[in-house]
Parts: structure tokens; sequence; C-alpha cells
């Protein structure tokens, strides 16, 4: 009878088992890289929505044609959208939308009633929106032109993306304040803007505002900067900035038959692996 294994039986089942280790440990391994990416995924494909949902809200609220593509953070490197080819930043001008939502002002001229550079403007109260400018500001000053105007013409289309600087005289009455700097055309529309916005990533804005952006360390991140007034001889740097998302890959904005769309590119390493990263590309319209 016999009582063992062979040296060659023990030898033949130890590797048997070892090549059945190392096949279970390689089909566990790509289930949990898979799982991990799927992960991955789901998080970079939430992230880039809610990003390009939020770029979009700010822009719903934007003055009409005043969309722009800038190469760096001086306003003759910026252009109409349509135009920018190499532009890494996108800037545009939001409208008092408190005050118009409140109905201070209601947006339109009565051209029969108004001589440049005075322009009668019905309905509307400029009390209540220096009100609500400090309330939303913690203060505000009309001579100081916290407040600028931007024409709108047939098809939204005015007659510049540069806001005219202004003043008010009565509650409904606008002047505008720099007498060198008066329309030659009066566009029954015009919309109140009180700040721009301006949208890059960290690389490209590294450069520009110096100290403004150290406490983001990736050049990947993307930044939302705000509350600057360009027409004030402000550049994006001078505003508040905040960041909109990591990881961002790549960004950009075309403007193509009156609509933006919006195009972001994300990825991230699965776990300390540099190489094949989860890449996701997303484009929202924005009309």
């Amino acid at each position: 009878m016999r009582r063992g294994y062979t040296l060659i039986e023990i030898i033949i089942t130890i590797a048997i088992t070892g090549i059945l280790s190392i096949g279970m440990f390689k089909a566990f391994e790509a289930i949990t890289t898979r799982s991990e990416k799927a992960k991955i995924l789901s998080i970079l494909s939430i992230d880039s929505q809610s990003t390009l949902d939020q770029i979009s809200i700010l822009l719903y609220n934007r003055a009409p044609m005043s969309v722009q593509g800038c190469t760096d953070n001086t306003s003759a490197s910026c252009v109409p959208l349509d135009q920018a080819t190499n532009a890494t930043i996108l800037q545009w001008y939001g409208t008092a939308s408190e005050s118009y939502q409140k109905g201070n002002y209601s947006g339109f001229i009565d051209m029969n009633r108004s001589i440049n550079p005075n322009l009668y403007t019905p309905y509307s109260d400029f009390t209540q929106i220096k009100t609500t400018q400090v309330d939303k500001w913690g203060s505000f000053n009309w001579s100081n032109n916290d407040v600028a105007l931007v024409f709108a013409g047939a098809f939204e289309d005015g007659e510049r993306i540069e806001p005219y600087k202004i003043t008010m005289t009565t509650n409904d009455t606008i002047i505008f304040s720099d007498s060198l700097d008066k329309p030659s055309k009066i566009y029954e529309k015009y919309y109140l803007v009180d700040s721009a916005y301006a949208v890059t990533r960290r690389k490209d804005a590294k450069n520009l505002c110096g100290t403004k952006i150290d406490n983001f360390k990736d050049d990947n991140d993307l930044l939302l900067f705000y509350n600057y007034r360009p027409w004030n001889s402000q550049t994006f740097c001078d505003g508040n900035v905040s960041l909109l998302a990591r990881n961002v890959n790549a960004f950009a904005a075309h403007q193509i038959n009156g609509t933006i769309r919006l195009g972001i590119d994300m990825n991230s390493s699965v776990g300390n692996s540099k190489i094949n990263p989860v890449r996701l590309s997303k484009q929202k319209v924005v009309f």
C-alpha cells in the first residue's frame, strides 16, 4: 500500500497551485481595476456636468454679445468669442440680474424723450438699484462707475462689447459719465452690468495673477474669477477666485450661430498609476 507522495508529485502539485493562484490574482486585479475605473468615470461624469452647469447658469445672466475670448489679462487681448482662435480665457459681463428681477429698471429707453447723453428709461427706480447693489457688494457709488451699460440692438447685437460708464441723475434718467466716450448710436434696449466673470485653468493664469492663485496648486484646476469691473481698468486677477473643478486637462468655448459651445476634458489616474488614466470629455450648449 502506498503511504505518501513522491517528490515529483509534490513539485507538480505546487506548480499547478502556483499557476492557478497567479491566474486568480490577475483576474482579481483586473476586476478591481475595472471597478476602480468605473468609479472614477462616474465621479468625472458628475464633476464635469456640475462644472458645465455652473458656468452655463452664470452665462445665462450675461449681457448679450459680451462673451469674449482672451489670451491674457489685458483688454487688448480680448476679442468677441466668435472671432477668438487661440483664447485660453473665457470672459463675459454679468447683468445686474438681482436689480432686474426685482423690477428696479425696465431695460428700455424711450427714444422720443432721450437726447444723448441723457437717456430716459421709464419704470426705472435707480434708488432701489443702489440699495440692491449695497446688499450685494457691501458698498456702491454711481460716481465710481460700479455699474455700467451695454446696449443691445437688433437680435441682441449691440454697437460694441465694452460697456459705457454711466451715472444717474433721477430715478428715470441715465447719463453717460464720460463725455468723451458717448455712444454714436443709441439702442432702445440696454443692460446694466455690475461684474465680469472669467474661466480659465490655473496653468493659463499662474503667470498673470501671481500670488492671487497660490491656494490652488495644480495646473489642471479650473478657476472662476468674479467681482471685478474691466470698465474701471480692473482685470480678472483683481477679482475673487474660486475652484470650479480639478483634473481638467482642457477647457474650450466656441460661439456658433449665436450659441456658446462649452467643452471640458477631464482625466484621473487609477490608484498610483500614471499610465492609461481614465479620461472623459463632455460638451454643453448655452443659448
